[in-house]
């Protein structure tokens, strides 16, 4: 079973660790780096991979204790899990620059992680942050992490996020609890620490109905960016990666490629 002291000082290992999806041998010009939201897995951008073939060579993230790191003990501070992550995705900047796309929890981790690329002198070419409140706005929400189970669970079925056949099954559902809950709680518990304005330029995803984070919240993401925020408004509420994908896919498509344009000039 991997420990911890196998993700760290950026090795071959903690790589494959945190990224499972080798890189591609070259025909793509920006690694995309892939993190999940809250329960999330690299499944949820099984399609990524294809659907931006020749733009981008598509990494998911894995967090501990699941997939095939479903024997880890999981983590409950997100600035170490991105303290982690800096170090596994800084050899994957030796021959093509990054891009971060991050959704809901995903987006806080990429965040913290941009912070620690750019605190090495490397920083990304793009984030895009996705259903997530600013940094500097994380702790107005009440927490979820600590909800009732029944209360928790009706939660996760009306984000829609978790299929209906695990929250159907008591027994399935009972060995996932940990895990949802540790991954809100990472939420929950995210305080923004003081530090640069990131120089890299933030493309902010908004549903138009999404209650904790729409258009006007996501427009405070330009307070992280000596670049003018781009904010790119969507149909759906707050998971709307999964009811309209293509879409979101073809926006981060769009993105990469005006920013690797403004690169090459």
């Amino acid at each position: 079973m991997p420990t911890r002291d196998d993700t760290h000082h950026g090795s071959a290992t903690a790589t494959g660790l945190w990224f499972p999806a080798p890189p591609a041998p070259g025909d793509c010009a920006v690694r995309l780096l892939c993190l999940p939201y809250a329960g999330g897995s690299p499944v949820m951008y099984r399609t990524w991979d294809k659907a931006l073939a020749g733009t981008a060579d598509v990494l998911p993230l894995c967090l501990p204790g699941r997939a095939h790191r479903w024997g880890e003990p999981l983590e409950h501070d997100l600035h170490r899990i991105a303290d982690d992550v800096v170090e596994a995705a800084a050899p994957l900047q030796r021959d093509l620059p990054l891009a971060l796309f991050g959704y809901s929890l995903g987006a806080l981790l990429a965040f913290e992680v941009a912070r620690g690329l750019a605190r090495r002198g490397r920083p990304p070419l793009l984030l895009i942050v996705a259903a997530c409140a600013p940094p500097r706005e994380c702790g107005a929400l009440s927490p979820k992490h600590t909800l009732p189970d029944e209360e928790f669970i009706a939660l996760l079925r009306e984000m829609g996020a978790t299929p209906q056949a695990i929250l159907d099954n008591e027994e399935m559902l009972s060995l996932l609890l940990p895990m949802l809950r540790s991954d809100f709680a990472l939420a929950d518990r995210y305080r923004h620490t003081p530090g640069p304005v990131l120089p890299t330029p933030i493309v902010a995803l908004a549903g138009r109905d999404d209650p904790e984070a729409g258009p006007e919240v996501m427009a405070g993401w330009a307070r992280e960016t000596q670049q003018p925020l781009r904010r790119l408004d969507l149909d759906g509420g707050h998971l709307f990666i999964e009811e309209d994908q293509p879409t979101v896919i073809a926006l981060v498509r769009a993105a990469l490629r005006t920013a690797l344009a403004h690169k090459e000039r």
